[in-house]
This record gives structure tokens, sequence and C-alpha cells, in this order.
């Protein structure tokens, strides 16, 4: 038996519609994606949302749309300022950092966890104070980051936040999904994810500002669907209306199938997430005992706790994937992760690790703050296996069995 990281997620009428809809000759953003926008920004709880071609694309166009809120330092030597990331990401979360111009600080995760320091993350803000302007925060792999602790970074210390949201959809604390109380929230609709467009991403913010530079941004920095489109064309009375630009932009645009598909699929997200924590019950009570753990997992994190009628809650995780660390170290990881290949479950690092240990981790721009000895650790000695709403009853029961034997076999 095969255990893939991850399915494509699409059920036949879903296939259906998008071939409906490239027979409609209907192909770029339109109806459809507006229609899913709305829907979205009403499910998590923001003013606004913008869809883009993919997750990697939201973090781009929202530290574009800060930059332009940056009237004091638009024009200065970038390169002074910093803004912070966890070690442990996927690398779409630092590059747009460096490409807009400002150097990417990387600070540890907590001990066997994937989550950042917060507390190295303020003592950094303190020592560096208005040179560190704010934060990429990742809420890593389904798990929400501290929702309070976001919000005080913001309050009290006065940093840009972008919640980089592409792993953890649905997931939340304090009453708020994870993504919905940063300056910007980046979600992720790649087939792996928690619902899927195929390729596809959005940004969410409750700024009427940001979002309309938003969606200018998204597309050559037209005015055409900004909601203050009128306001600026009376401005530029001498220039043509239907091709006027008024910020930076670029082209990455959804297709309209992407947003029809968005629409189909956030109606199941409740549906695919339950499914998704019931499959990490499985594997924590499988491997429970033994020498993997399951990252991330405690009695919160495995509580469905949601209704079964009405309007979706936020989940203390969402599990996106299964993050498995080794008591024995890295070489019994190694060994393990062998066994499961050749057993057909596919196995991969966490993300892409400590970040700044990587060869595009030593550009001149990106700066460690202490050690890492926690993201570094974590990185040696953990594996993922995937984690998917299709998976069926006898995928599960088999990854259940043979995590539990190789972990057996290892300890020998």
């Amino acid at each position: 038996m095969n255990i893939p990281l991850a399915l494509e997620g699409l059920s036949e009428a879903e296939i259906d519609l998008v071939c409906d809809i490239f027979r409609s000759g209907n192909l770029t953003m339109g109806k459809y994606v507006a229609n899913f926008e709305t829907e979205f920004a009403a499910q998590f709880g923001v003013k606004h949302a913008v869809m883009v071609n993919s997750g990697s694309s939201a973090n781009l166009l929202a530290l574009e749309a800060f930059v332009n809120s940056l009237t004091t330092v638009k024009y200065m030597d970038r390169a002074k300022y910093s803004i912070a990331v966890p070690a442990v990401l996927w690398p779409t979360s630092i590059w747009p950092i460096i490409q807009l111009g400002f150097k990417a600080l990387v600070i540890d995760t907590l001990p066997n966890s994937l989550e950042i320091d917060f507390e190295q993350l303020v003592s950094a803000k303190r020592k560096m104070g208005d040179l560190l302007l704010g934060a990429v925060l990742i809420h890593p792999l389904g798990k929400s980051l501290d929702l309070a602790r976001i919000q005080t970074l913001r309050d009290e210390f006065g940093m840009f936040i972008l919640e980089d949201n592409c792993e953890s959809m649905g997931s939340g604390n304090n009453q708020h999904f994870a993504g919905a109380v940063g300056d910007f929230g980046s979600f992720s609709f790649y087939y792996s994810h928690h619902m899927t467009t195929v390729e596809g991403g959005m940004v969410v913010t409750n700024d009427d500002h940001h979002a309309d530079n938003l969606r200018s941004m998204r597309a050559h920095g037209w005015t055409r669907n900004r909601k203050d489109k009128d306001a600026i064309q009376s401005q530029f009375p001498e220039l043509s209306k239907d091709f006027l630009f008024v910020t930076s932009g670029y082209n990455v645009r959804p297709m309209e199938f992407q947003g029809a598909l968005g629409s189909s699929q956030l109606k199941q997200l409740k549906s695919f997430i339950e499914q998704r924590i019931e499959n990490a019950q499985k594997v924590h009570e499988a491997t429970k005992n033994t020498s993997f753990t399951l990252i991330g997992a405690t009695a919160d994190t495995l509580k469905l706790a949601q209704p079964s009628q009405g309007k979706m809650a936020p989940w203390n995780h969402s599990w996106m994937a299964l993050p498995i660390n080794c008591s024995l170290g890295k070489e019994s990881s190694l060994l393990a992760q062998s066994i499961l290949v050749s057993k057909g479950i596919a196995t991969r690092p966490l993300l892409a690790g400590d970040f700044s240990a990587q060869p595009a981790g030593q550009h001149p721009m990106i700066d460690k703050y202490g050690n890492l000895d926690n993201s570094k650790e974590l990185y040696a000695s953990s594996f993922m296996v995937g984690n998917h709403h299709n998976y069926s009853d006898a995928q599960m029961l088999y990854l259940s069995k043979i995590l539990n034997e190789v972990s057996t076999s290892i300890s020998g």
C-alpha cells in the first residue's frame, strides 16, 4: 500500500465544474473569484480577502503593501531595517523580505516545537528598537500560534505583523482564526493543503487602504478592481480611466476556475479538518509510548471540539501534516525514514528546517538572532508523513501500524 504526502483533493463534481468554466470562456478572475473572496472573508472574520495565484504571492503582496504604507522608510536605506522570521520555515516566507530590500532576522523556535520563540522575538525588538520593523509569523503545520501574543506585538511593541497561515487554515484561539489578527494574513490553496484550488492563495486584512493596494498590486498596479477607483480617476481626468496605474504591481491574478473551486471547497472545509484531526488522533495513539512523538499533539490539539452543525469555529490545531520527532536522534530518524519509504510511506523533512543552515540561507541579507539550537536539533531528529482528508480508512490503519512497527524495530 502507498501513502503519498498528499492527494489531489478534487471531487468529480468539482472537475466537471472546472470544465464548465473553461467551456464558458470566462477564464481570468471575475465573478467566481469575487464571490469566493466575499465568502472567505466572512468565514474567517476579516473585512477584506484578496485572492492571488499562490500562497507565495500572498506573502509577497502583503509585504509590498506594507512597504507602500511606510512613507518614512520607502525612500530610505531599507537594508538598515529587519523583519523577523522563525528559523524553521518554507522559503517563500523569507525571500519577499529580502526581495523588497530588508534584512531577514531569523529567530529560534521553542524546544521540541515548530513555534517561534516569542521571548526571543521580544528580546530582539527591545535590543534593535525601530530597526526591527516587524515579523512574518508562521502558524506551523496546522498549529495556531498564541494570537493574544501576536496582538501584543502589534499593540504594545508597534510591530508590523504578517501572519503566514498557509499551513494552518482553520486553526486559532483567543476567539479568532489564525491569520485574522495581524496587519495581514496569508493563506495557500495548494493541493496538499486543507482546501485546494490546485494552486492559489489569499491575503486578508482589515485595512481598507491596504486591501485596495493589494487589488492593484496583483494586477500590474491597475485601478481596475479597487473600491476607490472612481475617486482616484477623478484626480487624473487627462488619463484613460481604464488604464490608470497607481501602485507597484505584478501579475499574480487567480483564474476564474480557482474561485469556483474555492467556493466549493470552503463549504467542505469543516469536514476536511475534522478528518485530518481524526487522522492525527490515530497516529498519536499508534506512536504513544514509543520513540516517536507526534509534534504538537496534546489533549487540546487533538480535540474535534466543533458543533456538528453551524458555522465553523477555530480549532487549536488543523493538522496539515504529521510531524514526528524520533527521540533516538538523527541516525535513527534517518533509518526510520528509509524503512517507511521502503514500505510505501512517503516522508520528508520538516519544511526547509533551520533555513540559515541551507546554502541559500547564507545570503548576506539573512541574520541570525542567537544560536538557533532548538531548530537545528528538531530538524535533525524529525520528519513528516502526509495527512490528507481523502486518505482511506485502510491507508490510515496501515500508516499507524507501520509507524508503530518501525519505532519498535529501531529501538531494538
